[in-house]
């Protein structure tokens, strides 16, 4: 009987620290967003979360892509400079189709936080590929301080004004 107690003692101990674990490995951006839509109360409260959230991911594509060109040399600085060229023209394209679908119809305030959603994806996904690109290129600065600066100036695009228009503002 005091095994069985002792094994269900342990399995609930790391359940728990499974879920502080979790927590704690999130980045910091996806904590400042969740904390952000929290405390939101309005669908335009929780839009100008995701794309303030999508404005940091790109910020961080940004400075990856920045830390790569310094540390490459000729050959190397001329491929992440043409992918970061297209993959920029890619998104240009892919946010012009996201904010067609905006101007249908039938929109509602859930197709407004799932299309911002999107582009804040898109953005985070090329953040931690450049990321996932640094980190096994240069592993000695992987633990370098990664924070997000607290005075980064948030400009709301074209998408977060019309989305503003759309609910009223």
């Amino acid at each position: 009987m005091k095994k069985f107690a002792t094994l269900i003692l342990v399995l609930v101990f790391l359940c728990c620290a499974k879920v502080v674990f979790a927590e704690e490995s999130m980045h910091p951006i996806d904590t400042q967003e969740a904390s952000c839509r929290a405390a939101a109360q309005t669908t335009e409260q929780t839009v100008i979360c995701i794309l303030r959230a999508a404005n940091y991911w790109s910020y961080e594509a940004n400075k990856y892509y920045s830390l790569l060109h310094k540390k490459f040399h000729d050959e190397e600085k001329t491929a992440v400079f043409e992918s970061q060229k297209y993959w920029n023209m890619y998104k240009n394209n892919d946010f012009k189709i996201i904010d067609s679908l905006y101007a249908k119809d039938y929109e509602t305030p859930e197709r407004l936080i799932l299309l911002a959603e999107q582009k804040r994806n898109l953005l985070k996904n090329r953040a931690q590929t450049l990321l996932s690109y640094y980190v096994q290129t240069f592993p000695e600065n992987e633990n370098e301080d990664n924070k997000i600066p607290v005075n980064t100036v948030y400009k709301p695009d074209n998408f977060i004004i019309r989305a503003l228009r759309y609910i009223g503002f």
